[in-house]
């Protein structure tokens, strides 16, 4: 199941702005054991309103973990042993990027 989430501490401000620009019918919701906010969605039209909200606004790893994560909801939603897999191939992809940034320390 694709989803989106956004964390922002000491302040819900942000988060409602874009809570309706994004058009997100979630509640954002305080976390006080670790004091922050919290907007989440697995709402299919939010996700869909995501999408074309980011499209091509990315640059860097971010462009290349949306562009897979997009592609994958029109392509392989509902497939849920197929985004398992699509989800493990981003993973890996985030690990061997800090590997290669902890190298260049």
């Amino acid at each position: 199941m694709h989803g989106f989430c956004l964390t922002q501490k000491l302040d819900s401000v942000v988060l409602e702005g874009i809570k309706l620009t994004l058009h997100i019918p979630t509640v954002v919701k305080f976390r006080a054991k670790h004091n922050f906010y919290l907007l989440d969605t697995t709402n299919s039209r939010a996700i869909e309103n995501i999408i074309k909200y980011f499209h091509n606004t990315m640059k860097g790893m971010k462009s290349v973990e949306y562009r897979i994560w997009a592609r994958s909801y029109a392509k392989h939603k509902g497939d849920t042993p197929k985004l398992s897999e699509i989800r493990d191939i981003i993973r890996k992809l985030r690990t061997k990027l800090l590997e290669i940034s902890d190298f260049d320390r």
